[in-house]
């Protein structure tokens, strides 16, 4: 748990008396008279509902009540006295929040009622951000956690995190892409706060420390405003970390996984991969992959397979371990006949444009604020995961590795097939956005059709 939540919650516990050692009671007036009831009800200040579904037990005992549709609860039979009480739910459990304490004093044969309310977002900022914190936007909320090193598991004093999102307005009837971005460091016991970022799209998140990074996470906020996500980075030196033609990153790391339907039954076939990375593989008959020679830290993991939706989760790897997953996907509902009305195209593209930005692309998007200071198109793909520019006299391709050779990559400009000697005319001033898809089947589909490398680039034309 982080050091202000700690700070936050600490006096709950502060002076806590000892047990009272007591004679047991002889008879059943004793027995009663030694007990009390609990009534109440768990408010979640984050999103200013009760909460359904929660569990409130007493510390220390076996008893515990779920929490109804009105988020009231019940406890019977409660020894007297100094009691804690401790709300626990999953959705608290991605904010940092579980086990929730307060303490009460429950009075002998009486009910003692009671609120529990979970820390409001505003109590978060404070501790978080700064005692005097700028107000948060109903759009924005916060990101917090460690950062380890993945192998020792040592917190990370000084190391970076780096939050970014994309942001797509409309000024004028045109489309303008930009990314906000949160660089922040861990304070001394490796904790790290981003404030005031993006709470519907998603967010790339990235850790260093010095010259070794992680992997980039896509993280989403949600409707509590408060999300926790520890990450780590392994600070080993290894030889041949990274494929010097393709770029993809290698490591001593081995994930295992299994693949399973909405049913439980395992999916054969399904093809998977870590972000970046050299290695990939295909689910058995059982539904399990493994990959070999990943690299260490937070990394993100990829799995598909047609008539299934794509899937992606966070994993945390180390060197000369191996991590167990498990994944569930769900199939892709096949929709009745329906009724397509056509819309100008331009408008089309840009409102696919802005959709795909705002839910989180598969890819990767250089944004006009990315390109702007680019003097030609060709210096915007250097430092692109799993990307090769080779140049020659008078151009430059763009491939990607696929079955161990290089594979050219696919270019469509404004949504028409186009190529790289077509893309080389525009300036980087002259693209709204570049979008970059390392595997052809991570594009949309339109653009689909190719098992290489896929760019998107967008002009100032659409506007």
């Amino acid at each position: 748990m982080s050091r202000w939540l700690l700070l936050l919650i600490a006096p709950l516990f502060v002076g806590a008396p000892a047990a009272a050692q007591q004679p047991a009671p002889d008879s059943t007036r004793d027995r009663a008279a030694a007990v009390g009831s609990i009534r109440g009800e768990v408010f979640d200040s984050l999103i200013g509902e009760r909460l359904e579904g929660a569990q409130v037990r007493v510390a220390g005992t076996a008893l515990r009540a779920t929490t109804d549709r009105r988020g009231r609860f019940r406890l019977d039979s409660v020894p007297a006295g100094s009691r804690v009480l401790v709300v626990d739910h999953p959705a608290l459990d991605s904010a940092g929040l579980s086990d929730v304490p307060r303490r009460l004093e429950v009075a002998a044969g009486r009910t003692t009622q009671v609120t529990l309310a979970i820390p409001s977002l505003r109590t978060f900022a404070a501790a978080a951000c700064g005692r005097s914190p700028a107000p948060l936007r109903r759009d924005s909320g916060i990101v917090f956690g460690a950062v380890r090193d993945a192998e020792s598991g040592l917190r990370l004093a000084g190391a970076r995190v780096v939050v970014s999102w994309l942001a797509v307005e409309r000024p004028d009837g045109g489309l303008q892409v930009t990314r906000p971005v949160r660089d922040v460091l861990t304070d001394s016991l490796g904790n790290y706060y981003a404030c005031s970022v993006a709470k519907d799209v998603r967010l790339r998140t990235q850790t260093s420390a010095g010259p070794f990074e992680s992997g980039v996470l896509e993280l989403e906020v949600g409707a509590r405003r408060v999300l926790r996500h520890d990450l780590s980075v392994s600070r080993e030196e290894l030889a041949e970390a990274a494929d010097t033609v393709s770029g993809l990153r290698r490591g001593l790391a081995t994930l295992v996984g299994s693949v399973r339907d909405e049913t439980g039954r395992p999916v054969p076939l399904v093809q998977a991969g870590v972000q970046g990375a050299a290695s990939d593989g295909v689910t058995d008959s059982a539904g399990r992959f493994v990959l070999a020679d990943l690299p260490s830290g937070s990394q993100t993991l990829e799995v598909r397979r047609i008539g299934y939706r794509y899937a992606r989760m966070p994993v945390d790897l180390r060197n000369r371990d191996t991590t167990l997953v498990s994944l569930e996907l769900s199939a892709v509902t096949v929709l009745d006949t329906i009724r397509v009305t056509a819309t100008p195209w331009v408008r089309s593209e840009l409102d696919e444009l802005e959709r795909r930005l705002h839910g989180g692309s598969w890819g990767h998007v250089l944004t006009s604020e990315d390109l702007r200071p680019i003097g030609e198109i060709r210096t915007a793909f250097y430092g692109l995961p799993s990307l090769h520019v080779q140049t020659y006299a008078g151009g430059f391709g763009l491939y990607t590795i696929s079955r161990a050779r290089l594979c050219p990559v696919t270019v469509w400009i404004d949504g028409m097939r186009g190529d790289i000697e077509y893309l080389r005319t525009y300036r980087p001033s002259d693209l709204i956005a570049l979008e970059y898809y390392p595997r052809g089947w991570q594009a949309p589909i339109r653009y689909q059709g190719s098992e290489c490398g896929v760019v998107l680039a967008w002009t100032q034309n659409l506007r």
